[in-house]
C-alpha cells in the first residue's frame, strides 16, 4: 500500500498518478485544489487500483493531526471482485499508516454512486456510517428526448419561460478567467450563498478555484445562463468523469430564477450530457434534507441516491482528551459534545467538520 501524494506548491508528485480513478474526487489534480480551503494535504492510500481512500490531512494545534475526504463525494472504493479478506488486510495496513502518521481521526464522505463500496465499508471494524440526506442523480443514457419527457411539467414550463424572455444557455470548459475574483461565476455564488445562508465552508478562497482549474482541467465545464441584455444571471461548475457528470458549484441572481434561469441552466447541463455519450448526471442534494433545492432538483426526473458518512478514531486517547478541551472552550460537557452527532466532536464550532 502506498500512503502519501502530498499535493504540494510544485504540483503532485507522479507515484500512484496512472490509478485508474473511479471518479474525480478520487484524482490528485481535484484533491490539491479540496486541500486548500482546509489548508491541508492530499494524500492517498491505496493497494493498487483495488481499494482506495483519498484524504486530506490537517494539522492540530498539539502537533497531531486529523483527515477528512476532499469535499465531495469519494470516502473508499473498492474495485468489484474483491475478497473480504484482502480488504481487511488493506485496512488494517491503513490503520497503522494513519497512526504512524499522528491522525486522530478520519471522516469519510462516500460516494452515492458507488453503493457497492458502502456496503464494504459496514464490514470494515472501527467505522461508523451514517446516512444523512440524499442526492439526485439523473440517468441520461435514453437521449434528451426521454430526458425531457421524464422531467415534472413545472420544470418544463419554467424552461420555455426562460426561453420565452430572453435568456440563452451555454456551455463549455471553464479557464481561469471564469473563477477569478469578481466573475460572474464567482459573483452570483457568493451572492446564492448570502441569500441562502450557506455555512462558512460553502466559501472557498481564490486558491482553490486556482487549483480546480488546474488540477481538473478540461474536465472542469462552465454553463452560464444569460439574459436578453446579455447579463449572466446563473452560472454553474461542472465536473466530467468519463460517462457521469457532477454537478459542482452554481448561483443565480433573484430576477433571472423567476423568470426560470436556474431551469434553462439544469436542463441546459443534462441536455449536453445526454448529447454527448454520458450515462448520468449528478446533481448532489440540497443544504438540508428535503429542502426546496433538493425538491427543485428532483423535479428534473432524477432518483435518490444515499448519502453516507463515516467516522473513524483514530487515536481513542487523543481524541478523547481532544472533545474534553473543546467542551472546556465552549463552557460544555463532553457528553453534550459527543450527543450532537458532530464528528469529530472537538471541532464543534469551527468552519469545517
Amino acid at each position: 500500500m502506498t500512503v502519501g501524494l502530498a499535493v504540494r506548491d510544485s504540483g503532485p508528485e507522479t507515484i500512484a498518478l496512472d490509478l485508474a480513478y473511479p471518479d474525480v474526487y478520487f484524482t490528485p489534480g481535484y484533491g490539491g485544489a479540496a486541500a486548500v480551503p482546509e489548508q491541508g494535504e492530499w494524500r492517498l492510500a491505496h493497494r493498487g487500483d483495488d481499494f482506495l481512500v483519498p484524504y486530506v490531512v490537517r494539522r492540530l494545534a498539539d502537533g497531531t493531526a486529523d483527515a477528512v475526504s476532499p469535499y465531495g463525494y469519494s470516502g473508499l472504493h473498492v474495485r468489484a471482485g474483491r475478497h473480504g479478506t484482502e480488504l481487511a488486510r488493506f485496512w488494517a495496513d491503513a490503520v497503522d499508516a494513519w497512526r504512524a502518521q499522528r491522525l486522530v481521526t478520519l471522516f469519510l464522505r462516500f460516494s452515492p454512486l458507488d453503493p457497492t463500496s458502502v456496503q464494504r465499508a459496514h464490514e470494515l471494524p472501527g467505522v461508523r456510517l451514517t446516512r444523512l440526506s440524499d442526492t439526485i442523480t439523473v440517468p441520461v443514457e435514453r437521449g434528451p428526448a426521454a430526458v425531457w419527457a421524464a422531467m415534472e411539467g413545472r420544470s418544463r414550463t419554467a424552461v420555455r419561460k426562460a426561453r420565452n424572455v430572453g435568456q440563452t444557455a451555454t456551455l463549455r470548459p471553464a479557464t481561469a478567467e471564469d473563477v477569478t475574483p469578481g466573475s460572474p461565476f464567482r459573483q452570483r455564488y457568493a451572492e446564492t450563498m448570502a441569500r441562502v445562508g450557506g455555512a462558512p465552508g460553502y466559501l472557498f478562497p481564490d486558491g482553490y478555484y486556482h487549483r480546480l482549474v488546474d488540477g481538473v482541467g478540461p474536465n472542469l465545464h462552465l454553463v452560464e445562463v444569460r439574459d436578453a441584455d446579455g447579463t449572466v444571471v446563473a452560472s454553474a461548475l461542472l465536473f466530467r468523469h468519463r460517462q457521469r457528470v457532477h454537478y459542482h458549484l452554481a448561483g443565480s441572481d433573484p430576477r433571472g430564477a423567476r423568470n426560470g434561469a436556474n431551469n434553462l441552466l439544469l436542463w441546459t447541463v443534462l441536455e449536453w450530457a445526454a448529447e454527448t455519450g454520458c450515462l448520468l448526471v449528478h446533481l448532489g442534494g440540497g443544504l438540508r434534507p428535503d429542502d426546496n433545492l433538493f425538491q427543485f432538483k428532483r423535479s428534473f426526473g432524477g432518483t435518490r441516491t444515499p448519502f453516507w458518512v463515516g467516522a473513524v478514531v483514530v487515536d481513542p486517547d487523543r481524541y478523547t482528551a481532544l472533545t474534553a478541551d473543546r467542551a472546556r472552550d465552549l463552557h460544555r460537557s463532553v457528553e453534550d459534545l459527543e450527543s450532537s452527532g458532530f464528528f469529530p466532536a472537538y471541532r464543534i464550532g469551527r468552519n469545517r467538520p
